[in-house]
C-alpha cells in the first residue's frame, strides 16, 4: 500500500498512477507497432543511403524506438554528371532523377506504392522500364519523404 501522506497528497494518487501506467503501455504500443512497419534492412536509392537506427537497447531486437535515417553523399566527381549506361553512377543518377520526380507526383494522395512509375521517365524510359533492371532501387510513394514547404 501507500506511505502515509497528507490527506491532501494521498487523494487520487492510485488512480493517478493507474493512469500513468495506462499512458506508459499506450506508448509502448505505438513505440512496438512503429518497430513492426520500420523495415530494417539498409538500401540504397540514388546518392542516398537509408539506414535502420535502434534508439533504444538493441537485444536481438530493438527494445526502444527504431527509426530510418538517411545519408546523401556525392559518389565523386569523376564523370558523375555524364557517366556512361552500364556504370554504376549511370544507375544512381537514374534513381535520383526518377526519385526527384516521385517526390511531386506522390503529393497525389490517389497515388500509391509503385504507381508513379508509370508516370515517370529518364532517359526515354519509365520508372517501370528502369525498375526492371536490377541495378536499379525505387520506392514507393508510402517510403518517399515529401515535406511540403509553403511560404
Amino acid at each position: 500500500m501507500l506511505p502515509d501522506l497528507p490527506e491532501r497528497f494521498s487523494e487520487g494518487l492510485e488512480r493517478d498512477l493507474m493512469f500513468l501506467g495506462l499512458i506508459v503501455v499506450i506508448i509502448m504500443i505505438f513505440a512496438g507497432i512503429n518497430n513492426i512497419r520500420t523495415p530494417v534492412e539498409p538500401m540504397e536509392v540514388g546518392m542516398t543511403e537509408i539506414e535502420t537506427d535502434c534508439h533504444g537497447i538493441e537485444a536481438g531486437m530493438c527494445l526502444g524506438l527504431q527509426m530510418r535515417s538517411s545519408e546523401t553523399f556525392n559518389p565523386g566527381y569523376g564523370n558523375y554528371s555524364h557517366p556512361e549506361p552500364g556504370e554504376d553512377n549511370y544507375y544512381r543518377l537514374a534513381e535520383s532523377e526518377l526519385m526527384l520526380q516521385a517526390y511531386n507526383i506522390c503529393e497525389d494522395p490517389e497515388v500509391t506504392g509503385m504507381d508513379w512509375t508509370e508516370e515517370a521517365s529518364y532517359e526515354n524510359r519509365t520508372g517501370t522500364e528502369w525498375l526492371e533492371m536490377e541495378e536499379v532501387d525505387l520506392l514507393p510513394c508510402e517510403e518517399t519523404t515529401y515535406l511540403r514547404l509553403d511560404s
